[in-house]
């Protein structure tokens, strides 16, 4: 057994050495010269923060001192720099502050903490490119929006009593509604999350991308409208008719991704039950889209030729459209609990059905947060259902809108998927 002094130390070693040997490749990316320290120079650094903390009851404050000492030689460096090379980036003299807190950190944080903190440092070192890209593409109104929601979920969500009121027209509305305020922003802090997600995937980080790229990154915002893009898109290009039915294919195992974490948000020990079912019906359709990409033609540039496909779509976390969610799940809670009242179980797997037809994430996340009176068993059989139907859909929307060839393919693909799922609905609850 190692002392308690031994593992602290290493890793200090360590997280200094690699955040040193980052530094130097990204230096040596750059063609930067005249650089700040070498790989010695972080270990040195981590080591005397590491050591002057160790010191026995002083150690908090002579970690200070030491902190104030090199801080004017890291000035002095920096002063020259900014003279000499007329560059006034401050990467290395940040990076050496950073390094010198580690000790500290290995002390009295956990050790994937340090880890995390290692790794975020040397990506964000060596991802200037694409961080300027995404910085670039990124629109003012984008950064106001999601400063927006910030507020909203961080700031109104934990002012919301959990409990709705019961005097007045408020108590009179709620009475009637299976769902509280709080339950209802609840609901819409969650699922935008989720779909900005996406939105940020597809809008930002894979602007141009093909179509097989573009179905699965779509299936995390909304599976529906990349089907329906992809089926109107493609409709006059059957050359395409393969890739844009694999395309379609590869949106159904990001769907159930994105039904996953919704359902784990409100019911994780549900989710896990999900999981394997889910996982079969996202092999299945991942197997298909390979094997008909692999017979098709090779694939394209989307920057040449074919029209490049993209999915647009509003901002999630914009007002109006996180309004437009809490209407949807609201309406859609009542006419659950109705049909409930009326039907019982039957009404609950018709409706399940039913909803299919659209969007399905009101329905699922209405019978997760609902006070329905329904018990775990049903809410996943109506999850499943709901999940079965809106391929069904999605399918019939590829009929409708794309190539022959493409909905035939879908059709052929989406036919297993379908039949397992509601076989399972049936025999699993």
């Amino acid at each position: 057994m190692f002392p308690p002094q031994f593992t602290p130390f290493l890793l200090t070693v360590a997280i200094s050495s690699l955040i040193g040997i980052g530094l130097r490749e990204y230096y040596e990316q750059e063609g930067k010269r005249d650089t700040f320290g070498t790989v010695r120079t972080f270990i040195f650094l981590g080591l005397l923060g590491h050591m002057l903390y160790r010191i026995p009851v002083i150690g908090p404050y002579a970690f200070l001192v030491g902190m104030v000492v090199v801080g004017p030689f890291l000035l002095i460096y920096y002063n020259h720099k900014v003279s000499q090379q007329k560059s006034p980036g401050l990467i290395g003299v940040l990076i050496a502050l950073l390094t010198y807190s580690v000790g500290p950190v290995v002390i009295h944080e956990p050790h994937w903490y340090l880890v995390a903190f290692a790794v975020t440092i040397l990506f964000v070192l060596h991802s200037k490119g694409r961080i300027r890209q995404f910085t670039d593409r990124l629109e003012t109104g984008e950064v106001v929006t999601a400063c927006k929601f910030l507020a909203i979920a961080g700031v109104i969500l934990p002012l919301i009593p959990a409990v709705p009121p019961t005097d007045g027209l408020g108590g009179k509305i709620f009475a009637v509604l299976p769902v509280g305020p709080h339950q209802i922003w609840m609901a819409v802090v969650v699922t935008t999350a989720i779909s900005y997600f996406g939105y940020v995937l597809q809008t930002y980080l894979y602007p141009k991308k093909g179509l097989l790229l573009t179905g699965l990154i779509g299936g995390l915002y909304s599976s529906t409208m990349t089907v329906l893009v992809i089926s109107k898109k493609t409709r006059a290009h059957g050359h395409q008719a393969r890739e844009a039915a694999a395309a379609i294919m590869l949106s159904t195992p990001t769907m159930y991704l994105r039904i996953l974490f919704l359902v784990a948000a409100f019911m994780p020990l549900g989710a896990i039950q999900l999981v394997p079912p889910f996982l079969i019906f996202s092999l299945m359709a991942g197997a298909y889209a390979w094997w008909l990409r692999r017979g098709g033609a090779p694939a394209t540039d989307p920057t040449e030729g074919d029209e490049v496909v993209e999915v647009k779509e509003r901002n999630p976390l914009e007002l109006n459209a996180a309004l437009l969610f809490a209407l949807m799940f609201v309406t859609v809670s009542l006419v659950t609990k109705f049909v409930l009242l009326r039907f019982q179980e039957l009404g609950l797997r018709m409706l399940s059905f039913l909803v299919g037809a659209s969007d399905i994430v009101p329905f699922i996340v209405s019978v997760l947060q609902g006070n329905l009176g329904i018990g775990t068993h049903q809410i996943l059989q109506a999850i499943v259902i709901a999940t079965a139907s809106n391929n069904v859909m999605k399918t019939a929307y590829t009929f409708a809108f794309g190539h022959r060839q493409t909905a035939r393919l879908t059709a052929l693909g989406m036919a297993g998927i379908v039949g397992l799922s509601f076989l399972y609905a049936a025999v699993a609850f």
